[in-house]
């Protein structure tokens, strides 16, 4: 038999669950942002970062326009395998997670959309500007517009 006590706590905890809106809540797990900058042939971004949910925004302080080509590794690529490819510009696709995304930003401007991630301990992501000043111009990449991620 329900005494009027335990009636009263187990309204109270499903009132809590419920909320507000009469739907049940649920915890979504903790969102981390993480702001990406370009300038002029060079990226500042944190060079490891915890697992979990992350959106990446992107902003360019740079005077040129520029990307960030955000793609993770595939497992097994040692660190210094990935500074290797990163350092050459350029990872062969056997390299890397056949899926990424990029964000574009004109010079001074920060990209609108942002890239959300679920990272995961033990990944290794690239971050790569593969734009040219003008034909014929060496990518950005080559001039040293590279930067390896890892997730601890």
């Amino acid at each position: 038999m329900w005494t009027s006590g335990v009636f009263r706590i187990a309204i109270f905890s499903l009132a809590v669950l419920i909320g507000e809106t009469g739907l049940p809540r649920f915890s979504n797990p903790p969102l981390r942002h993480v702001t990406i900058e370009a300038r002029d042939y060079a990226f500042r971004a944190p060079a490891t970062l915890a697992a979990g949910l992350t959106a990446f925004r992107f902003v360019n302080k740079g005077t040129v326009p520029h990307e960030v080509q955000l793609f993770r590794f595939a497992r097994g690529v040692s660190k210094q395998a990935a500074q290797a490819y990163l350092i050459a510009g350029d990872a062969p696709d056997s390299a890397a997670d056949p899926s990424g995304s990029v964000l574009i930003a004109y010079a001074g401007v920060t990209a609108r959309e942002e890239i959300l991630v679920p990272l995961e301990r033990g990944e290794r992501y690239a971050l790569i500007c593969g734009f040219r000043d003008a034909p014929g111009k060496p990518k950005h990449a080559t001039l040293g517009m590279v930067a390896l991620l890892e997730v601890r």
